[in-house]
C-alpha cells in the first residue's frame, strides 16, 4: 500500500504540469480554429469584392460602397487592389478580359497567452477577369 501513495508529493507536481500543458494545447487549438474561421470570412469578403470589381470593370464607387457594407457586416480589414493593365488609370477602369486582383489583409495576434501578444498577419488574394468593355 505504501508504494501506491508517494509521500514526497511528486505526483502533485506531475499533475499540475500536465494540467498546464493541457491548457496550453487547448489555447493553441482554439487559436487555430479562430484563425480558420477568420480565413473563411476573409475568403467570402474577397470573393464579394472581386465579383463587384469584375462586374463593373473598375475599382470605383460601387467597389468602395460594397467594401463599406462588408466592413459593417464583418470586421475592419485592409484592402489592396491591382489590375494587370488599366484602361484608364485615373478612373481605375479595367478593360474586358484583363485580370483584376483584390487582397484582404488582417493583422491580429494569438490570444490566450496573457501579456504576451504574438502578431499574426492573415492575407487572402482573389483574382478574376474584368467583365466590362470600355469604349
Amino acid at each position: 500500500m505504501n508504494r501506491i501513495w508517494n509521500k514526497k508529493g511528486e505526483g502533485y507536481i506531475d499533475t499540475c504540469v500536465m494540467v498546464v500543458v493541457f491548457v496550453m494545447i487547448l489555447v493553441v487549438a482554439i487559436n487555430i480554429f479562430s484563425f480558420i474561421t477568420l480565413k473563411v470570412d476573409m475568403d467570402e469578403i474577397a470573393d464579394e469584392l472581386i465579383e463587384t470589381a469584375a462586374f463593373t470593370g473598375e475599382f470605383g464607387d460601387n467597389f468602395w460602397k460594397r467594401n463599406e457594407e462588408l466592413q459593417a457586416m464583418y470586421f475592419y480589414y485592409d484592402v489592396d487592389y491591382s489590375a494587370e493593365e488599366y484602361f484608364n488609370s485615373a478612373l481605375e477602369r479595367v478593360q474586358l478580359g484583363d485580370t483584376m486582383t483584390v487582397t484582404i489583409i488582417i493583422d491580429t495576434y494569438i490570444k490566450g497567452l496573457g501579456i504576451f501578444k504574438i502578431p499574426v498577419t492573415l492575407q487572402v488574394t482573389k483574382t478574376q477577369i474584368s467583365e466590362k468593355y470600355w469604349k
